[in-house]
């Protein structure tokens, strides 16, 4: 059976089981919203957090059960990583798993709690039994060891001090006391390891990860960051997470219910606070797990040497932390804007100038601006001395320990592409007990790294905390490969230090052919003459980010490049088909001999996997932002790529593309010397932009492979 019909039965399975799973759980999701609906609504808004609890985790439970087969279907990563029906039939029974349990919680779970609403008791013990029945089915779903104890569903509401006396609002979850009879069960307050999570987007949407570690003999604390929902204070960025980690810690170690050991994890702005809590070196803090997480802010903000703001993130995620917080349709507003589109405030946001008047007029109209919003891009080249103590808020070369860390990225997830991995190599210097994950996952991937995310999270903390021989020791570096042949592969470091450089020259094609990149191991580039290949980038028509590593749910990722590679402002340059397959491991390096018309422009590389059947797929990308050129003149522009793991077969082709946008991830650079993010739209200039390639000196990339 040949692997294109293979491909097409295990689309057609999956297209068919998604769309009926889609449909299933929409009924009876518009089923059971109408018959309890109004219940949920107001439940959410009475005093105290158990009923939002319960109303967030159903909402929640059933977005992350409609992305599972959306993904399945719509994601090339998986239909060609995965061709084959016995791996659709994997997919779809995680589908219907998750499709189960999204009908379990709605119909019978959110019913029967709605119903004790009020009351300590269960007088039946119907909902203890149908919650550990549930929390049985999710261990065999992410294939993870089985509870061994029961758990509370509520957890405990608890305040925690911090050092300049603002209270913040907790919940902690507990084993229960073993007992033959449910309906007696009583938590466990004996000293434990705790892991500590410490989010601004709700405790509440936390508890599955409380009842996770619980049962499986861990206190698990969740708390709002100052200023988020229960906790008093003023919030700022990052501002007050080291200090605050670091307070909670020392609070949480002087409880009875702990053993001295605490470990922090939690998934991107999660992370961040697990990793600012390490600056303080708490010697209680005994693992950290940051998931999509970094600690250059900068770099994520802005790119490693770029000055190019990451629009699509800033104003998406503070449109986001904003409007989580409004009542009473702000949260529903949010999420309905982030996960299904950009919403008109997000479109006419990104395309305003100057870009730092867009908190008011279109992220949150009619308040005060945002004062961290601002602060960054008036410091856009990430010298200024705002940056200094912001940059890196954590700076291992001042440190003198850490605990161990298990680093958890994705190719395509931004923190990773900008950030992750020098933490990584500064970490090791310090503890060489951290370990690295990177699979092939962007920042929205939730469902698609539950399973590898959860068998490496236990079995670090279960290592870590618990002490547990047992528990596997996890590789240096676990990285999973992409393009042919995919798999994860098992590293001493990264990059692997005995990858060999490959040199790649761009000439232009002749008489109306593409254009070429040549291998400088099978020819001579100097034999090629030198010419010139020139583009027209205009602001008023970015050229547009399609896939790789952006904040937006719905474009990010493993796509289609050939439509983008068809518009006028896009070179494109391919190498001749492989003749042997090509393993790709470290930063592809770009450098361009370019002459500008203007003063200042962006310049975008972007490296493509093209398969035979002339499909492209992005593999990594770069920019740099430049405001010093001289009209006329040969410049030298370097760009490094972010980091990659792919591996091309015999016939595909590796291609380049070279633009000056890559909007809306990156904001549109209008072509003027000025305050970049601070210019008006009336400055913006159309701008010609002229490669030299061929000859001694052209235009060429290195590109890091791995023998065969």
């Amino acid at each position: 059976m040949s692997d294109r019909f293979k491909l097409r039965v295990f689309t057609t399975a999956s297209v068919r089981a998604g769309i009926a799973t889609i449909t299933l759980t929409f009924v009876v999701m518009g089923l059971s919203f109408a018959l309890f609906g109004p219940a949920l609504a107001a439940w959410a808004y009475l005093p105290g957090t158990s009923g939002f609890n319960v109303a967030i985790s159903l909402l929640l439970t059933f977005a992350t059960t409609v992305a599972v087969p959306y993904r399945i279907i719509l994601n090339p990563l998986y239909k060609e990583s995965r061709p084959d029906s016995r791996y659709a039939r994997r997919w779809i029974e995680a589908a219907t798993i998750q499709s189960l349990q999204i009908i379990f919680a709605l119909v019978v779970a959110g019913p029967l709690q709605i119903l004790f609403l009020g009351r300590d008791d269960d007088p039946f013990g119907i909902t203890s039994w149908l919650r550990n029945k549930s929390r049985a089915l999710d261990s065999h779903n992410l294939k993870v060891r089985p509870p061994i104890y029961t758990v509370d569903g509520k957890g405990r509401e608890i305040t925690i001090p911090l050092r300049d006396g603002v209270e913040t609002a907790a919940t902690l979850y507990s084993p229960n006391q073993t007992s033959d009879d449910d309906r007696k069960n009583k938590a466990d307050d004996s000293p434990r390891p705790v892991v500590l999570i410490r989010t601004p987007y709700n405790r509440a949407s936390l508890a599955r990860y409380g009842f996770r570690f619980a049962e499986r003999g861990y206190h698990l604390v969740t708390q709002d960051t100052r200023g988020r929902f229960g906790s008093t204070g003023e919030f700022f960025p990052m501002l007050n997470e080291a200090r605050d980690g670091a307070a909670t810690i020392e609070w949480i170690e002087k409880q009875p219910w702990c053993n001295g050991s605490v470990g922090m994890m939690g998934p991107s702005y999660l992370g961040l606070c697990a990793l600012a809590a390490m600056r303080e070196e708490v010697p209680a803090l005994k693992a950290v797990a940051p998931i999509m997480a970094a600690t250059d802010l900068y770099a994520v903000m802005f790119g490693r040497e770029a000055g190019a703001a990451h629009v699509e993130l800033i104003f998406r995620w503070s449109h986001l932390v904003m409007h989580l917080m409004s009542k009473p349709f702000g949260m529903l507003e949010a999420m309905f804007t982030f996960f299904h589109g950009t919403g008109t405030a997000l479109r006419k946001a990104y395309r305003h100038s100057p870009l730092n008047e867009a908190d008011t007029l279109y992220l949150v109209p009619n308040s005060e601006p945002l004062e961290w919003f601002r602060d960054g891009f008036a410091h856009p080249l990430g010298t200024e001395p705002f940056w200094d103590d912001k940059r890196h808020f954590v700076q291992f070369e001042n440190m003198t320990s850490i605990p161990p860390v298990l680093l958890f990225c994705g190719w395509y997830d931004f923190f990773s592409a900008e950030s992750c991995m020098y933490d990584w190599k500064a970490m090791r210097k310090l503890n060489e007990d951290c370990r690295m994950v990177i699979g092939p996952y962007t920042h929205w991937h939730v469902q698609a790294m539950q399973p590898k995310l959860w068998r490496t999270l236990l079995d670090f903390f279960d290592r870590h905390l618990l002490g547990d021989a047992a528990a596997r020791e996890l590789p240096s570096v676990d990285a999973f490969a992409m393009g042919h042949d995919m798999g994860w592969m098992q590293m001493a470091d990264w990059p692997p230090p005995y990858t060999k450089e490959q040199k790649f020259g761009m000439i232009r094609g002749k008489d109306g052919d593409p254009n070429k990149l040549i291998d400088h191991n099978n020819s001579a580039i100097e034999t090629f003459v030198e010419s010139e290949i020139s583009y027209v980038y205009d602001p008023s028509d970015p050229t547009p980010q399609v896939g790789g590593a952006t904040f937006n749910p719905s474009c990010c990722g493993r796509l289609s490049q050939n439509a983008i590679e068809s518009r006028n402002d896009v070179l494109v340059f391919s190498s001749e088909p492989l003749e042997s397959p090509m393993l790709i491991a470290g930063e592809i390096k770009v450098h361009l001999e370019v002459v500008s018309n203007v003063e200042g422009t962006d310049y975008v590389a972007r490296a493509c996997q093209v398969t035979s059947d002339g499909e492209s797929v992005n593999l990594a990308d770069g920019i740099i932002r430049r405001f010093n050129l001289r009209p006329g003149r040969r410049t030298m522009v370097d760009i490094t790529l972010s980091p990659v793991l792919n591996r091309l077969g015999v016939g595909d082709h590796l291609r380049l593309q070279i633009c000056s946008s890559a909007y809306p991830k990156y904001g549109r650079h209008l072509n003027t010397r000025g305050s970049f993010h601070l210019e008006i739209e009336a400055n913006a200039v159309v701008s010609e932009q002229i490669l030299i390639v061929g000859g001694d000196s052209g235009c060429c990339i290195t590109v890091p492979v791995l023998p065969a």
